[in-house]
């Protein structure tokens, strides 16, 4: 015989004796990185000497990083290539694919050796592993190519063609609006430099600094990374299909988050080779989970939850097509 509490047991999912599950929330991937509003890329074109002078030290101080479009046969890559190709990765910054000699190309034949060259100089400092490199066409020389016959190029050698690029140049823009217009309008924006203090089309060291500082001070709402991280994020988050959270008790859950092949670049089958930057997602969690861990393959990371306008949540960065996540209280 079945007692009214039993049987209000049942009908509430629960068996007699057992401990109800908590719930958890609906888990969802946020816009950007760590649940910033918005994301900055800043990029550097034609591995120039005022570059490592005066931008790398300053960026390396405030633990910025950025991108720098390296011409690797040029006389300025060449006299410094300790320094571009050993100690600026080594502070974390990228270097992308700017061609060979930044000499442009009047046949297909010449363009496709232009880029080919640089990629071959970027293996030498990234090794063979297949990954993205953003590669930026060159200005102010000729090109003799279509899109259709840029494409194939792109995809042989796994550059992403950087686009909506807001070049700063002291008279005629500033490079902190391009930043303050991301924040405002919760958007990713390529704010693309080239002599810092000196040297062509430059930006001054006051305005540099500003822009710096004004980087630091918002560093909680705006996201600042490569611009090929930033890009692997968006792609990623908008091929994502809906995270998967299995309850464990009321004490864990796993999360099951993977893209869709088919609406990412390069729509390759082997999604983590290409596509390796973590998703942030966040799920809401009961008032008493106060820390958590997240377990994922081999990667173990410690967080603190949150209060949100939206309730009390877990925020936790994990990597999508590789395994399981294991998220436990405590």
């Amino acid at each position: 015989m079945i007692t009214f509490a039993a049987a209000t047991l049942l009908i509430a999912g629960v068996l007699p004796g057992s401990t109800p599950t908590v719930e958890f929330g609906t888990p969802k991937v946020l816009r950007y990185l760590g649940g910033t509003q918005a994301a900055v890329s800043l990029q550097f074109d034609d591995s120039m000497k005022s570059q490592l002078k005066n931008a790398i030290p300053m960026l390396n101080k405030r633990g910025i990083r950025a991108t720098f479009f390296v011409i690797t046969e040029s006389d300025q890559f060449k006299e410094r290539r300790q320094e571009w190709e050993v100690d600026v990765p080594k502070a974390g910054h990228v270097l992308g694919n700017h061609t060979a000699h930044h000499s442009g190309a009047r046949s297909v034949p010449a363009m496709i050796k232009e880029i080919a060259d640089c990629s071959a100089d970027l293996e030498r400092v990234y090794g063979p592993k297949v990954h993205l490199v953003s590669f930026a066409i060159p200005g102010g020389c000729p090109w003799s190519f279509r899109p259709d016959q840029l494409d194939p190029v792109l995809e042989k050698y796994h550059l992403v063609l950087a686009t909506k690029r807001n070049f700063s140049v002291d008279k005629r823009t500033d490079p902190l609006a391009f930043v303050e217009a991301a924040i405002e309008t919760r958007s990713w924006s390529n704010v693309t430099m080239h002599g810092i203090g000196g040297e062509w089309l430059s930006t001054s060291l006051p305005k540099f600094t500003q822009l710096l500082d004004f980087i630091v001070a918002h560093r909680d709402t705006l996201w600042v990374a490569p611009d090929i991280e930033i890009y692997k994020y968006v792609q990623e988050r908008d091929a994502a299909r809906p995270p998967v959270l299995e309850p464990k008790g009321d004490g864990a859950f796993t999360i099951d988050l993977s893209c869709s092949p088919s609406r990412l670049a390069f729509k390759t089958d082997a999604v983590s080779d290409l596509y390796d930057e973590p998703l942030t997602l966040e799920v809401a969690v009961p008032d008493s989970w106060k820390t958590f861990t997240v377990t994922q393959a081999d990667h173990v990371d410690k967080y603190d939850t949150m209060d949100t306008p939206t309730g009390h949540v877990a925020r936790f960065d994990i990597l999508p097509n590789v395994a399981l996540a294991t998220i436990t209280r405590g």
